[in-house]
């Protein structure tokens, strides 16, 4: 099992609608096609910044829910909307539980 720590960043002035979007529209889709989304986070001191932690069970599953969301009929118009709003800057970081976490 791993995480994933993914940071969008809006266009300027975009990011309370970004945030909305995620919430009411993208992340939904995620989960129905088998994602587990532990959290999304607006930044505090990035009014443009949206945070999601994301929970893969192995390797492999990132391409298996990835791929069963982008080939939703849905996903299309969604992604179109996510570009309009997005200012192409994202980051990813993965993150295995320690054992003492008690996550694994």
């Amino acid at each position: 099992m791993f995480y994933e720590i993914r940071t969008e960043h809006a266009r300027a002035g975009f990011g309370a609608e970004l945030a909305r979007y995620m919430d009411d529209t993208v992340i939904p889709l995620h989960q129905e096609r088998g994602m587990t989304v532990v959290g999304s986070f607006t930044a505090i001191d990035d009014e443009d910044g949206f945070v999601w932690i994301r929970r893969f069970e192995d390797d492999a599953d990132p391409a298996r829910v990835l791929g069963s969301v982008h080939g939703h009929p849905r996903c299309a118009a969604v992604a179109g909307t996510v570009s309009a709003l997005v200012s192409g800057t994202e980051t990813t970081v993965r993150l295995e539980p320690t054992s003492r976490s008690g996550l694994r």
